[in-house]
């Protein structure tokens, strides 16, 4: 072979070598930025964004008017079944203000204090409830309490849908599917006149 064919076959080399070499960069740089995404979006999703923190804030005080019904019971009330559904109530939204209030807290926020959200009683509802004994408090309780379940479920619900933390959702989806039951046996204790 002459230093002539040698030269051609090295000048038809090189545009190739140059396009393997960008082609190798070009992959090499689309799998670096693909790994640092994944690993930011995965660290995201540890965290919360910020439909999770408006739901934590909102749903505080909304657990807050919900507990403060639910220990109104036991001195109003010898009714069996408002008594232990109002304890399970107090018990189970105590626990979920104080996960939700320390969550808020390590992402350097504080609960405040919000307008009244779906569901919540007006003041004078409230005052009625304090003022009624028995079984007048009883049909009452199970009333606003209905309502309260409801506007907590919807709010529960729409957050579930925008929300990123995996824990706050399993606690949203816990939120429903005990609101959704206690809802059901208060339904029941009205329609069977257990009040």
């Amino acid at each position: 072979m002459t230093a002539v064919s040698h030269e051609k076959i090295k000048n038809k080399l090189k545009p190739n070598s140059k396009i393997a070499t960008a082609s190798i960069i070009l992959v090499l740089t689309t799998l670096i930025t693909l790994t640092a995404l994944n690993t930011q979006e995965n660290q995201d999703d540890q965290g919360f964004n910020r439909a999770d923190l408006m739901f934590m804030n909102m749903m505080i005080v909304h657990h807050n008017q919900a507990i403060e019904m639910a220990e109104m019971a036991e001195n109003r009330t010898e009714n069996e079944n408002i008594l232990e559904l109002s304890n399970n109530i107090s018990k189970a939204q105590r626990e979920e203000n104080r996960q939700m209030t320390k969550w808020m807290q390590n992402q350097g926020f504080e609960p405040g204090n919000h307008h009244r959200m779906a569901g919540m009683a007006s003041e004078q509802q409230m005052q009625q409830l304090r003022e009624n004994n028995g079984t007048e408090f009883n049909h009452l309780f199970a009333k606003l309490m209905i309502e309260h379940h409801q506007g907590g479920i919807a709010m529960a619900e729409q957050f579930h849908q925008t929300g990123k933390n995996t824990e706050l959702k399993q606690m949203q989806q816990q939120m429903i599917d005990a609101q959704t039951e206690e809802i059901k046996k208060m339904r029941k204790w009205q329609r069977e006149d257990q009040l």
